[in-house]
């Protein structure tokens, strides 16, 4: 059956999750300009009520059809845009001069749609920019002003390890830059939380995953990974961006590796608050991915999307029930080879996706 809009599911995207409570203008929208998920700064900038987006669709926000088609050959060829510029209509017909962040949204080969994030400014790149060339001017102070930097920069703050600090250190450069590489993602949540915070005071329960939390982005970071974002119980984790070390994706598997045996260590000598050890899932998936920092001058955040990360969440998800701790796609498989024992899992279904895959267990 072809892809069509009436067969699309907002869920299945891999943005969706990430998108839908933003504080900046995102969407989902369909290959032939159905709106598929829009948030609700998306409504307030074109000038819409809560859903008037879904129900008015692509054509509306557009001064012609010419505009649509422009843009979907530029990133159906590129397979992304940044600061695109469209102008794009209010509901009440007034002109809004916008740049487009966009990714294709494809699966099993097949465009689907894409995704993207809307803002009115040009000047978020160059605000960012201007900070680096701060670190840059501080270069000799750079480890010990580190304290008050973070608590300057909530990006620096969630993103930082020592080795984008030597990288801007040696290089003078930003590691941020809007660009398309190719990167391992990982995911990792902890399973059954809900059932924990049930019978634990809510401080505590709190402390607890701060603390697990805070060992297992020690460990990503000792293996030049990046913490991408912060899941409640979990975490989105980045290896080949926004640096690279040439085996990313071995060095998400050997993390994955140590967060189990810390799981391991940590449930031998669990605290007797806990009735029951705590377990976790991990999935990680390596491909093409749009990295680069969007949102506004107040609130800006590192950001990778792509397919890679849509399998790497779906990988996570199917831990549990395949038994598993730890899933690889069959990329991260090849680019790994033999440097850990596999078990080959066939026939694995994803969620969203049309064909079944193969995984393989560490």
């Amino acid at each position: 059956m072809p892809y069509n809009s009436s067969n699309l599911c907002a869920e299945s995207c891999p943005f969706y999750n990430f998108s839908k409570n933003a504080r900046e203008a995102v969407y989902i929208s369909s290959r032939d300009g159905v709106f598929i998920m829009v948030n609700e700064s998306m409504d307030k900038l074109l000038g819409y009520e809560p859903g008037g987006l879904l129900k008015a669709g692509v054509k509306a926000t557009l001064d012609s059809e010419n505009d649509r088609k422009s843009f979907q050959e530029t990133i159906e060829r590129d397979g992304a845009v940044h600061n695109y510029q469209m102008t794009m209509r209010r509901k009440d017909g007034t002109p809004v001069f916008c740049l487009v962040d966009a990714v294709v949204w494809i699966e099993d080969g097949s465009v689907l749609g894409y995704h993207g994030i809307v803002k009115t400014r040009d000047d978020i790149v160059d605000a960012f920019q201007r900070y680096f060339l701060k670190l840059k001017e501080e270069q000799s102070n750079v480890r010990k002003e580190r304290r008050s930097l973070v608590s300057d920069s909530r990006l620096v703050m969630s993103y930082i390890s020592e080795d984008l600090i030597e990288y801007i250190q040696t290089t003078g450069e930003n590691p941020f830059v809007n660009m398309r590489r190719e990167a391992t993602v990982l995911f990792f949540d902890i399973r059954g939380s809900s059932a924990i915070a049930e019978y634990l005071e809510s401080g505590l329960f709190a402390s607890m995953l701060s603390d697990i939390l805070t060992d297992v982005m020690d460990l990503i970071y000792g293996n030049h990974g990046s913490v991408n974002k912060l899941l409640g119980d979990g975490l989105m984790a980045t290896f080949g961006c926004p640096i690279s070390h040439d085996n990313d994706a071995l060095n998400a598997v050997r993390a994955a590796v140590q967060i189990r045996e810390y799981l391991s260590t940590f449930n031998d000598v669990r605290p007797d608050y806990l009735r029951d050890d705590v377990r976790a899932g991990i999935g990680i998936a390596t491909g093409k991915v749009f990295s680069g920092v969007i949102g506004s001058i107040r609130r800006q955040e590192y950001t990778v999307l792509g397919d890679a990360v849509n399998v790497a969440s779906r990988l996570e998800s199917s831990t549990k029930s395949l038994g598993e701790e730890i899933l690889v796609d069959e990329n991260t498989h090849t680019l790994v080879g033999d440097a850990f024992q596999w078990r080959v899992i066939r026939d694995v279904a994803l969620r969203g996706r049309k064909n079944n895959v193969t995984a393989y267990a560490v």
